[in-house]
């Protein structure tokens, strides 16, 4: 019988730490035949069951949506969104008007379940890319404040291995300029986990702060991450000289999240048109990404609404008759959010 040193590690050791770090999410599997060299690791998108080839994505990617929330309340407010038949039909239904792929941006501040996200996947059909962090400051837990940027990019790094994400966010921000200390601190700790992943962050932007959006932008460029790989959100919002914002976010590099559109009742649906437009016009074809953050049972197919794919027949025609052509649409529809997605595990 031999002994060996306390920190020496068997052959059979090493292979399992190997493929508990591959399980976690993302480090390529390990090749564990005897004396092979592990598989390379190639460029995919992570999609709630499993991973998929960016290939495979040839449809419209709705990039910011919720079709699992308010799971963690008995509010029969949201009981429709608890329905498992019902949002699997809802969500299959979206494939009529072109979709393939649909990012869900919950997380527990939204009462998003992963369990639900994989049974509506598996029942639709749809590929279903989950996200998850942290909304704004007044849902953050006791906890969170307490922790440090260390801490709680662990905690979201953790996360996003046992849950598949395959964004980081929605992650959110008040309207306080400057940005409140722990939004910041939770901001910068999303930043940390997209160097460390390669996932890309997709951001909530509070009641059309033009300077909070701009603020993000800043805090993520400091904080090392890719900008490329950054969608700033909610920026139909942003009511006074709504094209200013967009154009300086785009020019820095990152993507720009008109994720308000397509409610058939939104006063203001023409003047995103405007703003698209005018982004477009300036050479940023390339930055724009469309969804609805669809969140109101009115607008389920069910109640004789649009449905999810709102975006779809609702705002996609109105930027057809402003003149967009085919290829725009199809860079804004389904290669921005392809690229976006698609990401290299790291070794």
């Amino acid at each position: 019988m031999t002994t060996r040193d306390s920190g020496d590690l068997t052959r059979r050791e090493a292979i399992r730490l190997l493929g508990a770090a591959a399980a976690a999410g993302f480090l390529p599997a390990p090749d564990l035949k005897a004396g092979a060299t592990p598989a390379k690791a190639v460029p995919i998108v992570r999609t709630i069951l499993r991973d998929v080839p960016p290939a495979q994505i040839t449809g419209v990617t709705l990039i910011h949506e919720h079709i699992s929330a308010h799971a963690n309340t008995s509010d029969p407010a949201f009981a429709w969104n608890r329905d498992m038949d019902l949002m699997s039909d809802e969500v299959r239904a979206c494939a009529k008007d072109g979709v393939s792929c649909i990012v869900d941006t919950g997380h527990d501040d939204l009462g998003r379940s992963i369990g639900e996200l994989r049974t509506i996947a598996q029942r639709s059909g749809m590929l279903i890319v989950a996200g998850g962090g942290m909304h704004t400051r007044p849902m953050y837990t006791p906890d969170t404040l307490r922790k440090t940027e260390e801490e709680i990019a662990e905690d979201l790094y953790r996360l996003a291995a046992s849950e598949r994400w395959g964004v980081i966010g929605e992650m959110g921000t008040g309207t306080a300029v400057p940005m409140d200390a722990d939004e910041r601190k939770v901001l910068r700790a999303a930043a940390r986990v997209q160097v460390r992943t390669g996932l890309p962050i997709i951001t909530h932007v509070s009641g059309g702060c033009a300077q909070c959006a701009l603020d993000q932008v800043d805090l993520f460029a400091d904080a090392g991450a890719d900008l490329t790989r950054v969608v700033i959100g909610h920026l139909n919002d942003i009511v006074d000289q709504p094209a200013a914002a967009p154009l300086a976010i785009a020019k820095r590099g990152a993507c720009l999240g008109f994720d308000h559109s397509g409610k058939p009742d939104d006063p203001r649906l023409q003047e995103y048109v405007r703003t698209v437009m005018t982004v477009l016009d300036a050479g940023y074809a390339d930055k724009v990404c469309l969804s609805s953050d669809f969140g109101n049972q009115k607008y389920l197919r069910k109640n004789g609404g649009p449905g999810i794919s709102m975006v779809m027949t609702t705002f996609v025609p109105k930027l057809r008759q402003a003149g967009v052509d085919e290829a725009t649409l199809h860079t804004i529809l389904v290669e921005n959010p392809r690229r976006l997605l698609t990401f290299t595990p790291r070794t």
